[in-house]
C-alpha cells in the first residue's frame, strides 16, 4: 500500500487576501466582505508581489477582528459569560483575554497615529504603557467589548487607506509603510528599547491574537458550554497544511482540572 500522498505546501501568494477559505469566522458577515485593490500597473513584478503581501498582513489582521466580532455577536450572548472566571486558566475570562488583544492592536494604531505627518519614519510602540481605567469595561460589558472590537477594524482600514495615499514616512503603498522602522519599549521587567518595523509589529499583534483566541476558547467551550467556529484560535499556518480531509476531534464539554501532587 502506498503512503497517503502530503498536501503540497503553498504558494508564497496562496493567502490569498481575505483568507476566506481558511474559514476564520463563524460565517461571512458582511462586515468581513470588503474589496481590496489591485497594485497599481507600473508596478514591477517585485514591487508589486511586496505590495500583495503587504496587503495581505493586513487582511490577516481583519479577518482576525472579525472573526472576534462574529464570536462576540453570534456565541457570546451574556455579559455573564464574558466575566465568569475560569477553573483551568485560574484568574482568566473570555472579556480579558479580548481585552488584551484589543489593547495590543489599539497600541499598534494609536502609535501610527501619534507619527502622522512625521518626516523622521521612527514609530515608538509600547504595548506595557498603562492603559485608561475605562479599559475595565471592555472585559465586563458585551457591548463595550463589541465596540472596541470594532474600533480596531475601523482603525487598521483608515490607517491601511493612508497608506494608500502616501504613509507618514513619505513613501506610497502598504508595502512602504510595513519597512518603516519601529522603535519598541518593552518591560521585561528592565526597561527594553528594540528595533522593528511596522509590518513586523502588525504580525505580532495578529499571533498575539489568534494566541490568545486559542486560550479564550478552553474557557468558552470547556467551561461554559459554547460552541466556537473550529478555526477559531488556530493559525494561519496550521489551517494551510492540514489536509482537506481534515476533521476535527471531538471536544469534550466539561473538562476538569487535575489535582497537582506537588
Amino acid at each position: 500500500m502506498s503512503p497517503a500522498a502530503k498536501p503540497n505546501p503553498p504558494s508564497p501568494l496562496s493567502l490569498n487576501h481575505t483568507l476566506a477559505g481558511l474559514g476564520l469566522g463563524t460565517s461571512p458577515s458582511s462586515s468581513s466582505v470588503r474589496s481590496t485593490p489591485s497594485p497599481s500597473s507600473d508596478m514591477t513584478g517585485a514591487a508589486s508581489e511586496e505590495e500583495d503581501r503587504a496587503r495581505a498582513l493586513v487582511d490577516l489582521s481583519i479577518a482576525l477582528i472579525d472573526a472576534a466580532s462574529d464570536v462576540l455577536e453570534g456565541n457570546i450572548q451574556t455579559d455573564e459569560e464574558l466575566t465568569k472566571t475560569s477553573v483551568l486558566m485560574p484568574g482568566g475570562t473570555v472579556g480579558k483575554h479580548f481585552r488584551h488583544v484589543i489593547e495590543m492592536f489599539q497600541a499598534f494604531i494609536n502609535a501610527l497615529a501619534e507619527q502622522e505627518g512625521s518626516s523622521s519614519g521612527l514609530i515608538e510602540i509600547d504595548y506595557d504603557a498603562p492603559s485608561p481605567k475605562s479599559r475595565k469595561a471592555i472585559a465586563r460589558s458585551l457591548p463595550a467589548c463589541r465596540s472596541a472590537m470594532k474600533g480596531i477594524r475601523d482603525g487598521l482600514l483608515k490607517w491601511e487607506a493612508k497608506s494608500q495615499e502616501g504613509g507618514a514616512g513619505g513613501g506610497k503603498g502598504l508595502a512602504s509603510e510595513m519597512q518603516r522602522k519601529v522603535r519598541l519599549v518593552a518591560v521585561t521587567p528592565t526597561k527594553q528599547v528594540m528595533e522593528s518595523s511596522v509590518g513586523r509589529e502588525l504580525w505580532f499583534c495578529s499571533l498575539h491574537a489568534i494566541h490568545h483566541f486559542s486560550m479564550l476558547r478552553t474557557i468558552a467551550v470547556h467551561e461554559l458550554g459554547l460552541s466556537l467556529p473550529t478555526e477559531f484560535g488556530t493559525a494561519p499556518s496550521t489551517l494551510l497544511y492540514r489536509a482537506q480531509d481534515w476533521k476535527p476531534p471531538p471536544e469534550r464539554k466539561e473538562v476538569r482540572p487535575a489535582k497537582s501532587k506537588l
